[in-house]
């Protein structure tokens, strides 16, 4: 799919506050445009097809699959990727990267309870989680947390490192983006959007949580 961001019809712009989450439908075809225009954020972002909500993005599985390609043409890794798939059996792409101002982020989970437990030196805003944000915003849904891709959480602006050490332990870092700084996806499907803007008082929002810009926009047509 081509676009011309000129030409673009704005069909939707609204903030997640810092600590909150909200569900939205992108359609196929569509844009959607995530910027941290308050400064250095975090954005947990799942993407569920509309239609069938068995299917979704894993994102480790799609860091893979952009880095495995037979022509050698490498789309991704474990800092970007293009294209975003969705788990078995269904294997294919449910949106594409088509712009991205950092290039730097984690395709992972969502801080949970269970984080907060193990790590008690992060600090939140208030007693919910990225998890149990998604849980809220997806329950009009009829979907649980029971049914959600564990690993199917596109982390936009969150870099982490792997040290060099005998485990590869994690090393979290500052938000990848600045100020102004942007993301967009273009719909191969019909999605159900559901995003966070992470709570945590740490190093991975600058300790201090902000909120977020998101735009959907329809292509030049």
């Amino acid at each position: 799919m081509s676009d011309t961001r000129t030409e673009r019809k704005t069909i939707e712009e609204f903030i997640i506050p810092r600590g909150t989450g909200k569900a939205f439908h992108l359609a196929a075809g569509q844009i959607l445009r995530i910027t941290a225009h308050e400064g250095k954020q975090v954005a947990d972002v799942k993407f569920i097809n509309a239609h069938d909500h068995r299917e979704q993005f894993c994102a480790w599985w799609s860091s893979c699959l952009n880095s495995e390609r037979p022509d050698g043409l490498i789309t991704g890794g474990t800092k970007r990727i293009t294209e975003l798939f969705s788990k078995p059996p269904w294997e294919r792409v449910m949106l594409r990267v088509i712009d991205d101002k950092v290039g730097d982020h984690l395709f992972n989970g969502a801080c949970s309870p269970r984080i907060r437990e193990l790590m008690p030196e992060f600090e939140y805003l208030g007693s919910e989680t990225c998890v149990d944000l998604f849980r809220e915003v997806l329950a009009p849904y009829g979907i649980g947390l029971e049914d959600l891709e564990a690993s199917g959480t596109f982390n936009v602006f969150m870099p982490v490192r792997f040290r060099d050490d005998e485990a590869g332990t994690w090393e979290f870092l500052p938000p990848s983006c600045e100020k102004g700084d942007f993301i967009e996806f273009q719909a191969e499907i019909d999605i159900l959007v559901a995003a966070t803007s992470c709570p945590q008082v740490a190093i991975i929002n600058d300790y201090n949580p902000k909120a977020m810009m998101y735009q959907i926009f329809e292509p030049a047509g």
